[in-house]
């Protein structure tokens, strides 16, 4: 099926259809600070990446590294195909096949079409009401705006994922990095930013900082493809 493309003003009507915190299949609560949290599933490779072996309160992921779109995918694939609610604001960057190669469930997941901070901000005021995990960009949003955000899913439960522009984002749980990335299947394209050729396979090496502890976890992530499939020694 088909991610579900909705405007801001169309989110609302929608909004019915789900509750931050449904107990579905993967919703485990645990008690963290003042109350409870969620933790949703994740796919196997990223377990040891995160504090509670699954995804839990905010995570941001550099934006402009080799691999980020593929990681956020990778994310959002435990939690849909166990039922929840995904949505991401500003998508039209995205390109909703990889997120069903990578393991994504595009039934469960909102793609929210927003133009500028204000809209980003209004979609996800509305989102933080009713949609377990929701991922948008910090770029354009002020220290500020960020910050009203956080205080906002954290209230309700919501898990935040930001793609994370040239300013970090303060305060998050986990900050995720793509150090390496490779593509199996893709040829140089002359005069061109991509290559071309039919994408069979990729790996990430990804570094896990959590919150008070600067010390960071690394460990292998193929969002799409197997395995070793094909790259022989990776680095």
């Amino acid at each position: 099926m088909a991610a579900v493309k909705v405007s801001p003003v169309e989110l609302a009507d929608r909004l019915g259809l789900v509750t931050a915190g449904e107990l579905i299949p993967g919703h485990v609560p645990i008690t963290r600070g003042a109350g409870p949290v969620s933790v949703l599933p994740v796919t196997e490779d990223l377990r040891a990446l995160l504090p509670e072996a699954g995804l839990a309160g905010q995570v941001a992921i550099p934006s402009a590294r080799p691999g980020a779109t593929s990681l956020l995918w990778r994310l959002l694939a435990g939690p849909s195909s166990a039922g929840q609610w995904c949505a991401v604001v500003g998508a039209r960057w995205l390109y909703p096949l990889a997120a069903t190669a990578a393991g994504v469930a595009l039934e469960r997941v909102a793609l929210v079409d927003v133009v500028g901070p204000e809209e980003v901000l209004t979609a996800l005021g509305a989102l933080c009401e009713g949609v377990p995990v929701v991922a948008a960009s910090s770029t354009g949003l002020s220290p500020q705006q960020v910050q009203r955000a956080v205080a906002r899913a954290r209230r309700s439960g919501t898990i935040l994922i930001w793609r994370e522009g040239s300013r970090p984002v303060p305060g998050v749980d986990v900050r995720l990095d793509p150090e390496a990335c490779q593509w199996r299947g893709l040829r140089r394209n002359a005069g061109r930013r991509w290559g071309a050729g039919r994408l069979d396979s990729c790996w990430l090496s990804v570094a896990a900082t959590w919150r008070g502890n600067e010390r960071p976890r690394r460990a292998e992530v193929w969002p799409y493809g197997e395995a070793n499939g094909g790259f022989g020694e990776v680095p």
